[in-house]
Formats: structure tokens, C-alpha cells, sequence
């Protein structure tokens, strides 16, 4: 709505009619006191001919009604005309806002005066940027600004820019004001907070780009001037004092510092991809990537993980936004009068940002968002020097892993070579491993092949940074979780202590993939659910009790969401982790009703723990209801051994899990924990206490679990141990600030002996890692089961088969399947076993073809058990020994009671020469997964029953459409005859003979076959249920969600500023020749 204006009637000297007219647009976020003196700035103006147009943000009655007593009492007194007072009905941001203007000002033939609500003008500053403007020729002019609470001190005066959109100023931070920059120039950028521009101009440039909201509106625009051949011009000589409170107002309205990083990043490099020349951007775009993955990698360095999402979130918008880019330089093409060469003559040369840094000189305007980021060089350098060092530690302790690979031990099992291959088994509705079945694939499995097309298809490289990855995965996680104190080189310390502790290091010797899952996500789930409950930074004045930052619905619901994603990724391959974080979340929960802290926000919590697990459980649905049968808690935690673990009270606190846990020294970290409660005061003591009573809750269950003194089975020791590594980095990250805070500056006693013994044992504690890093692979074995089975046992030229693995549970790495206390069996098809073949199955056939057949060997009621198997491929029997890391030369796991002698006494099984590590036995009667059966073979089929079974020679079956998967099938040429298909019964699978469909029969009383009849050229096939595609869509639809949760695109802002921009207005000012007058409504 409008104000009821009068006619303004000008001077009557000829000056002033001569004068062109200005219109003043202020854009007003909301009424304050500020507003008051920005409008008594104009009215003090020398300049004759100004009209003012008050934009108001918002649809307020009341702030409208407000605004307009301002205006009133203001220009009350005042030959000035009445300023337009026009609401906008919603905040569309500063840009559409001001081009608001556009619409409510007709003619051309003057200025705009283009201005934030927080900048006050000196009384001359309109007439000298009115007289500059004409004698430079410019097309935009903009004054000099100052402090708004020392105008001696100065805030900018232009701005210049590099190739990458990267602003600088010749301005250091609150420098004096000595008229050492008071010379007009040319720069490339003048800050939106005010300046003048042509009327004409900015109608021929559109005003502000309309899809920025906030942050780089001006860098925009000032580039299409100077592509349009416009001059841009500062003017000392015009001074402003500018407040600069943008980023207060919009966290004020729930945007957090990561958001609007973010925002400005998109901004800063959709600009620079939409209006920089064609010829120019095949060579700027990719300086521009790898400029900014540079600087991510250094943000990463100096553990300032929020710019490094902000700058990665920047980078996306190159494939997010094309759409919007290629609008954008259609639109430019138009307007474009100068050639790209002479624009980049006014850009600066090299990357400003990497000059900077040369420089050791920060960038700190107060209007630029990171002005607001309190930084200091002295931090900066140590943080740096200190991440530096542990990544030198990373590549060098892990140097021939990151180089070769690393080894398939343990649970760390290679990747399937492609990704692409990865990609049809998830949209498929059959599960190969196993025996095969229709039933739901397992998330991890997308999960991975996404990962493998990110990384172009290197599966090895993929595999190593899912493994070794993971550390420093875990080290950024307990940086964030270690901000709860306030003091930097406290918190590089906390983390510092984590890459101390031998339990990653210990995981990638031993093959412990999970316990890897559980160093990397526990410290920030941890971080998320202290967010999520409110539980703030610790500070120096703060009180007794935990420091409760009250967080609105929207920042809860984006970390809830956060949460949800991170649960989601670790219950696809580890549920058991996602179990530890909970009963650590409960423990604080408990804690902070001991220790006197917030049990609300523990509360709040442990809640939005318990809700993202909720959420976790739906995102991998509905493999995971695989944990709800019968055995689902021993597939979540492992199968029990025949024997306890096992590891003592003393193995357990020095994480001896694995061969890289090295001596005792490492029990040190220990006293910074222990010590930390004692000398600690408020905050820091609820958290202090907090680590130490988890950590011991934590110990006392693995020491527990790892002798079998338990009711209930919980994860390996490592996995246990996981929150004890966290809790021991929070205790190192609070001595640190203790010592400073409530040790050294209190009365002598023994809180000093005993805080300084605990900063002497910190460095002391680093010694056995630093050890444990000479060698370069942390003493991973170079020969592994895995390794050995796929080469002695991987020839697929006779047709594909299965291979039988059984053997103590600790040694059998794959898909487990209990079948007595301390015995397990899997199956792996052609030796070949991957990362896929650890995922629990669904399906129940292993145990109810295979376990009957191992009765049969135990209680020895048939000595012809390879004729029992040989309908289901399986083709070799291994019994693992040694895998040189559990299971050693020198101390060997002990073998089940009587299994090698029950196999050894097999008519058709035979033992074959193999390494000291495994024992094999070949099945002389086996008959390849898919092939044609020998006449014996197929008449057995038939009639079926084991008796009969046992008693038929089974050799002479031929191998045929060798490698069909159920999206992919060779074309083979078959004779008459029966074709044998080794998987359960399963009528989606049809074979196609000369284009006619044939249905499987049951065969063997197991598998099935089909009838070929006279023979052709045949094709194995597998319909996917419609039920599968349903299940894809629902579940891309769900993680879409958390996603969209995370990001939280404010759709309705964006339907607004479309409303907004296509809205018709009607003009109140007119600027026609020389004069600058009121329209008539």
C-alpha cells in the first residue's frame, strides 16, 4: 500500500530546475531506530531535486503503520517531498525489492539512489555522486564507507574482483581514515548498501538478477554494467556510515552461518559461470573447481568443516543451476556491447583468495559475510600446522595402502569391479549371493554403486577411501563434537587425542570394517544429538550446568534430518553402530541427571536420537526387516564363537583388538579423562563428566561382552570401544581449557600438580601411534583368505559354481549363517567373495537345503554328501585355519571338535593341496550352476529323493549360458535335453528357446530345470517384480526427503519472488526530462 502523496513543487531557482531528478529507494527490512536517521540523512541533503521511495519488506499492518510515523515525523518539517511508502507484501530479498523501483518509477531521464535501511549519507553525498557521475561519464557512482560507530575508521571503498567472482579491497580491517584512498577510480564492484545509478541504465539492465536473494547482487549487477560499457566508479569524496547487520537479521530468522555461506558460494560462482565470456569459460571454469576444492581441502586443514560444505555447496550449483545459468547468459548475450578482453582488463589477475592467503591478509569487509566469522592469524596457523601434521601422519603411517590397495582381511573384502554391474543389481529383484532368491536388495548396494560412479568407476580407489577414509572421517566428527569448548587449541587437542587412539589403525590390521564405521560416525552422531538437544559451548563466564542454546523448529528439524541420512548410510552396513550411539545417548541422558546437567536437553537428545533411527529403519526399508526374524540380533552383532574373546580389563583399555595396538603408553590418554571432573568448573565439568562415566560404562560392557558375562550378546569390543575414543578426545579437549580457565588462575592446591600431570601425559600417549606408522600399513597382512581363495579357486572355465565355507565364525567373513555355538557357514559363488557377501540375507534356503546336508556330515549318516550337493553348485568345501591376524601360525584358533574328520571321510569329496591357511575339499560330483545335465544326472532329477540321489553318478553335466545374472544373459546354441538351473525354485526365472518361453519344473526336489526339446538358441531370463520398481521409487522418494529436510529449499519464498516479480504495480514517481515528480494515483 501506498502513502496519499501531494505534488512536490521544485525551486524556483533555474539551478535547481536544471537539476535531474533522484529517486531515493530505500529498502526497508523492518522499522528501527536506524531507520529514523537514514531519513533524516535525506532530508539534510544539499541536492535540490530527491524523491524518496520507502520499499517495506513483509506484509505487517503494524510495521506499515510504524514506517509511516517515521516518514511523518521526518519529513514533517521539510520542503523535501513526502517519501512513497510502499509495502511489498513479502520479502522477496534485497534485490527484487529493489527492483521494485523499476515498476513505480516511470521515465528515464535521472537516477536511482539505490539504498539499504542501515546507512546514513553525509549531508553533501548526493551532489558530489550527481556531479561525479557526470564528469567521469559513469553509469554507477557510490560512496566511501565508514564505521558506523567510529566514522574515522574505514569499511570500503570499492571493491576489485579476479576471474572467480573473489571481491578484495585495498582497505585492511578498521583502518584509519587518513585520505589515503580518496581518489576517484574505476573498480569493478560497488556495494549494494548504497550507490547511484543511471535510471536508464538500470532499466536496460533488468535492476538486480531476480534469483539472488542475498550476498553477490552486487557483483552481478556491476559486471553487467561494465559489459553493458558502463563506467564503475567510487567517490571518496561522498561519505556514508554503514551499520552492516544483514547477517544478524537473517539468523534472526533461523538461516544459520552454514546456509548463508552456502548461499553466497552458489551466488559467487553461478555469476562468474553465467557472465563470463564464452570464449574465456572452458579455461575459468576449470581453474574455478579446482581453486575451490583446494580451498575446501584447506578449510578441511584448518578444521573449519562449515566453509568446506559451504564451498562444496557452491560447487554443485554448477550442475543444480545450468538451467538457470544458460537463462542468464542468454539474457546477458543481449546487452553485451564490450568485449569480454576489455572486461577482464579490469579484473584483478591470479586468484585474489590465494594472494590473500600469501599475504596473510584477511578479507573483511563488514558488509561480506565472513567478516562476521572471527578469525585470528595466530589460530588459524596453529590449527593449520596441527591438521597439516596429522595428514602428513594419514598418508604416511597408511603410504603403501593408499599406493597398493588396501587388502582384503577380515571384513575389508574387495568391491565388485563395476559399478554399472552394482547399478542392475539394485534395480533387480533377485539377491545373488547366497543360494539366490527373490527378495529386497539391501541399500548398501546402491550405496555403493553411487559411490562408484563418483568415483568414475574406480572401485579400488573407492575401497580405499571407504576404509582408510573413514579416519579422518572420524577425526573432522570429533572436531565438531570437541566445539563444545570454546577455546580452538582445546579442541585441536580433543582431536589431536582421537587420532591418537590405536583402534582405527588397530581395525584396518585386524579387517574390522565395522569397528572403522563406528570410529568415523560415533563422534558425530554424538555432535548432532548434543545439537539437536540444545547443549551449547562451553565459555569462560558461564554457570553452573550445561550451557542450553534453544533451537528453533526449523534448525531441529534440519538436524534431525542430518541424523536420519548419517543412521541411514550406517545401519545399510553396520546396525550394530547405530545400537552404540543410542546407549550412548542414554548414558548422557543418565549423566546429566548425576552430574547436574540439562536433563531436558539430554532428554531432547536422546529423542531425537530414537527419532532418527525411526527414520533410519524406514530409509532401508524393506531389506532391514531382515533383523526381525529368528536369528536377526545374531546377524546384527555376529554369530557367537565356540570360545570368549576374552580380551581383559588391561587389553580392552589399551583397544588391543588388532596387531597395531602397541604397548601400554596409550593408557595415558586416560588421565586427562579421569583428571578432567576434578579440576573442571561448570560446563566443562558436565562435560567432562560426562565422557569419564560413559567411557567407564563403556569399558565395564566390553570387558563383559568380551568374556560372555552378559545376558544379552552386544557388538565386538571395537565397536564398544568407539565412545570411549570420543569420550577420551572431549577429556583432552577439556583439561586444555580447564587448566587455563579454572586451574591456573585459582589458589594453589592440588588441582595444579595433578591438571599439569595430565598435560604432560597427552604427548606421551602419541608415542605408540607414531610407532605404529613405520611400517606404512599399520601390519595389515599382505596375504589374506579372501586373496587366496580367489586364486586358487577362481577358474570359472568348467561353469559357474558355488564354494562352501565353514568354520569358526571369526573366521568366515562373509554372510554367516550360525549353525552350532562357535561353527558358521556361508556361501560364495566361484570363490570370488566381495563386500556384497557380508550382507545378511533374507532369505531362508542356506538354512534349509544346506543344514540338513551338514547334519548329515556331523552324525555321519552318509558318506556320499558331495552328490547331495552337487545340485546346488557346490563345487569345493573350505575349512579356514589361519588368517594371520585372529588366527596365527603361533597361535591358531582352535578347529570345531571332529570337522575336518568329518569331511576327510566323503567318498566324493577330496582333499586338495592348498596353502597352511585353509583346507580344501573338491566335490568330484558337482554339476555347474547353469548347464545340461548328463542322462544319469537328468533322469535323478526327476525322480527325485536322496536315497536315489547318493546312489547316482552325477558327473558329465555340461557348463551353458555360463555368466547369466538376472539382468544379463548370454545366447548359446543348446541341444535337446534338460538344462539345470542350480537356484531354488524361483518361476521368474524362464528360458527362452527360439523366442519361445519355457517354465522351470522342480528338479533334484531343490532346484529346477526345463526342457529344451528338440534344442536352439537359448537365453536365460529374469522378470522383476513390479513390486521391486515400487520399492525403488519409494525408497529414492524417502532418502530424497532427508535430503530435502537437510537443505530445507525455502520453495515458498521462491513462489513468492515469482509471484513478486510478475505482479503489476503502478508508478507514483515519474522522472521525465529534467524533472522528478509525483504521479497521481
Amino acid at each position: 500500500m501506498e502513502s496519499t502523496l501531494s505534488a512536490a513543487t521544485s525551486s524556483s531557482e533555474a539551478s535547481a530546475l536544471a537539476a535531474p531528478g533522484v529517486v531515493v529507494a530505500i529498502v526497508v527490512d523492518r522499522p528501527t531506530s536506524t531507520l529514523e536517521g537514514v531519513l533524516a540523512a535525506i532530508v539534510a541533503q544539499d541536492y535540490p531535486k530527491i524523491q524518496v521511495l520507502v520499499l517495506l519488506t513483509g506484509s505487517d499492518a503494524d510495521e506499515l503503520g510504524l514506517v509511516h510515523e517515521i516518514v511523518q515525523s521526518s519529513f514533517a518539517t521539510t520542503e523535501v517531498p513526502q517519501p512513497h511508502v510502499y509495502q511489498l507484501g513479502a520479502n522477496p530479498g534485497f534485490g527484487l525489492a529493489a527492483n521494485t523501483a523499476l515498476r513505480l518509477v516511470e521515465g528515464d531521464s535521472g537516477f536511482f539512489l539505490v539504498m539499504h535501511d542501515d546507512v546514513v549519507l553525509a549531508p553533501d553525498s548526493v551532489r558530489i555522486l550527481v556531479e561525479e557521475l557526470y564528469r567521469s561519464n559513469a553509469g554507477m557512482v557510490g560512496p566511501k564507507f565508514v564505521e558506523w560507530e567510529e566514522t574515522r575508521r574505514l569499511q570500503a571503498v570499492g571493491f576489485d574482483c579476479d576471474w572467480f567472482g573473489e571481491l578484495d579491497s585495498d582497505v585492511e580491517p578498521h583502518e584509519l581514515d587518513q585520505e589515503q584512498h580518496d581518489a576517484v577510480r574505476d573498480v569493478f564492484v560497488l556495494p549494494s548498501a548504497c550507490f547511484l545509478i543511471r535510471a536508464d541504465l538500470f532499466r536496460e539492465l533488468g535492476g538486480f538478477e531476480p534469483s539472488i536473494e542475498f550476498f553477490g547482487e552486487d557483483l552481478d549487477l556491476c559486471w553487467r554494467a561494465h559489459l553493458s560499457g558502463a563506467r564503475v566508479v567510487v567517490v571518496p569524496a561522498a561519505t556514508a556510515r554503514h551499520q552492516a547487520i544483514i547477517v544478524e537479521r537473517l539468523a534472526t530468522r533461523s538461516r544459520d552461518s552454514v546456509t548463508l555461506e552456502r548461499q553466497a558460494e552458489r551466488h559467487r560462482i553461478t555469476t562468474v559461470a553465467s557472465l563470463t565470456g564464452a570464449r574465456r569459460l572452458p579455461i575459468v571454469l576449470p581453474l574455478l573447481v579446482i581453486l575451490s576444492l583446494f580451498e575446501a581441502i584447506g578449510a578441511v586443514v584448518r578444521g573449519r568443516w562449515q566453509r568446506t560444505i559451504a564451498v562444496l555447496g557452491g560447487l554443485s550449483s554448477l550442475v543444480t543451476s545450468f538451467g538457470r545459468i544458460s537463462r542468464r547468459r542468454s539474457r546477458v548475450r543481449l546487452l553485451r556491447r564490450v568485449p569480454d578482453h576489455e572486461v577482464v582488463e579490469l579484473q584483478v589477475r591470479g586468484s585474489v583468495r590465494w594472494k590473500r592467503m600469501i599475504r596473510h591478509r584477511r578479507f573483511a569487509p563488514s558488509m561480506n559475510l565472513r567478516s562476521q566469522v572471527n578469525t585470528s592469524r595466530e589460530r588459524d596457523t596453529w590449527v593449520m600446522a596441527a591438521w597439516g601434521v596429522l595428514g602428513v601422519f594419514l598418508f604416511l603411517g597408511g603410504r603403501q595402502l593408499w599406493s597398493n590397495g588396501v587388502h582384503s582381511v577380515g571384513d575389508l573384502l574387495p568391491l565388485p569391479e563395476s559399478p554399472r554391474e552394482l547399478v542392475h543389481q539394485y534395480l533387480s529383484g533377485w539377491w545373488a549371493q547366497d543360494l539366490g532368491s527373490t527378495t529386497a536388495q539391501p541399500t548398501s548396494t546402491g550405496l555403493i554403486a553411487l559411490g562408484g560412479v563418483i568415483t568414475l568407476g574406480h572401485m579400488g580407489l573407492l575401497h580405499t577411501l571407504i576404509t582408510i577414509g573413514l579416519i579422518p572421517i572420524g577425526w573432522l566428527g570429533v572436531s565438531a563434537l570437541c566445539a563444545v569448548v570454546a577455546h580452538e587449541r582445546a579442541r585441536i587437542v580433543g582431536v589431536i587425542a582421537y587420532a591418537a587412539v590405536p583402534l582405527p589403525y588397530a581395525a584396518v590390521a585386524s579387517g574390522r570394517h565395522q569397528v572403522l564405521i563406528a570410529y568415523a560416525v560415533v563422534p558425530w552422531a554424538l555432535h548432532l544429538i548434543r545439537s539437536f538437544g540444545g547443549i551449547g559451548r562451553s565459555i569462560i563466564d558461564d554457570e553452573p550446568g550445561d550451557v542450553v542454546d534453544h533451537r528453533s523448529t526449523k534448525q531441529r528439524i534440519r538436524l534431525v534430518a542430518k541424523l536420519s541420512l548419517l543412521f541411514g548410510v550406517t545401519m545399510a552396513f553396520s546396525p550394530s553402530v547405530v545400537f552404540v550411539v543410542l546407549l550412548s545417548a542414554l548414558l548422557w541422558l543418565l549423566t546429566a541427571a548425576i552430574s547436574g546437567g540439562s536433563t531436558r536437553a539430554a532428554g531432547l537428545g536422546f529423542a531425537g536420537a530414537i527419532s532418527a533411527t525411526a527414520a533410519a529403519v524406514v530409509l532401508n526399508m524393506p531389506w532391514i526387516t531382515r533383523y526381525l526374524s529368528h536369528d536377526g540380533w545374531s546377524a546384527i552383532v555376529g554369530a557367537p564363537t565356540h570360545s570368549p574373546e576374552n580380551l581383559g580389563l588391561w587389553d580392552v583399555l589399551r583397544f588391543g583388538i588388532g596387531p597395531a595396538a602397541l604397548g601400554g603408553l596409550i593408557v595415558l590418554l586416560y588421565v586427562p579423562l579421569l583428571v578432567a571432573p576434578l579440576v573442571s568448573k561448570n560446563s566443562r565439568f558436565i562435560w567432562a563428566s560426562r565422557a569419564a562415566i560413559l567411557s567407564i560404562v563403556s569399558i565395564a560392557l566390553a570387558v563383559l561382552n568380551s568374556g560372555n558375562h552378559l545376558p544379552l550378546r552386544l557388538p565386538e569390543t571395537g565397536i564398544l570401544l568407539a565412545p570411549v575414543a570420543s569420550c577420551m578426545a572431549i577429556g583432552a579437549a577439556i583439561i586444555v581449557m580447564a587448566f587455563g580457565i579454572d586451574v591456573r588462575g585459582g589458589r594453589f592446591g592440588w588441582r595444579q600438580p595433578l591438571a599439569l600431570l595430565s598435560l604432560v601425559t597427552l604427548p606421551l600417549g602419541l608415542l605408540p601411534v607414531a610407532a605404529a606408522s613405520s611400517n606404512g600399513h599399520w601390519e595389515q597382512p599382505s596375504i589374506t583368505l579372501a586373496q587366496q581363495m580367489k586364486e586358487l579357486l577362481g577358474d570359472t572355465s568348467q561353469g559357474d559354481y558355488r564354494v562352501l565355507v565353514i568354520g569358526d565364525p571369526r573366521l568366515v567373513t562373509s554372510d554367516q549363517h550360525l549353525y552350532d555355538d562357535g561353527l558358521a557357514y556361508a556361501v560364495v559363488q566361484n570363490g570370488d567373495m566381495t563386500m556384497l557377501n557380508q550382507v545378511s540375507s533374507m532369505a531362508d534356503d542356506a538354512d534349509n537345503l544346506i543344514r540338513p546336508l551338514l547334519d548329515a556330515v556331523a552324525m555321519g549318516s552318509t558318506n556320499r554328501v558331495g552328490r547331495l550337493m552337487a545340485p546346488l553348485g557346490i563345487r569345493y568345501i573350505v575349512i579356514p585355519l589361519l588368517d594371520r591376524v585372529r588366527s596365527t601360525s603361533n597361535s591358531p584358533l582352535p578347529l570345531p571338535f571332529g570337522l575336518r574328520e568329518a569331511f576327510a571321510e566323503q567318498l566324493d569329496l577330496h582333499n586338495v593341496y592348498g596353502p597352511s591357511s585353509m583346507m580344501i575339499f573338491e566335490n568330484s560330483q558337482w554339476i555347474p550352476l547353469t548347464g545340461m545335465l548328463s542322462a544319469a544326472a537328468a533322469q535323478q532329477s526327476s525322480e527325485g529323493g536322496s536315497e536315489a540321489l547318493v546312489a547316482t553318478e552325477l558327473t558329465g553335466s555340461l557348463t551353458a549360458l555360463n555368466g547369466t545374472t538376472s539382468w544379463s544373459s548370454p545366447t548359446q546354441e543348446l541341444p535337446a535335453g534338460r538344462f539345470h538351473l542350480g537356484v531354488p525354485f524361483d518361476s521368474r526365472w524362464t528360458l527362452s528357446i527360439d523366442g519361445q518361453s519355457i517354465k522351470p519344473q522342480a528338479s533334484f526336489g531343490t532346484v529346477m530345470h526345463y526342457e529344451t526339446g528338440v534344442g536352439g538358441t537359448a537365453q536365460l531370463n529374469y522378470s522383476n517384480p513390479v513390486s521391486r520398481y515400487l520399492w525403488i521409487i519409494m525408497q529414492l522418494l524417502l532418502w530424497a526427503s532427508v535430503v530435502v529436510g537437510i537443505l530445507q529449499p525455502n520453495l515458498r519464498r521462491r513462489q513468492v519472488r515469482l509471484k513478486f516479480a510478475a505482479a503489476e504495480m503502478q508508478s507514483v514517481v515519474s522522472l521525465s526530462g529534467n524533472n522528478s515528480e509525483t504521479v497521481e494515483s
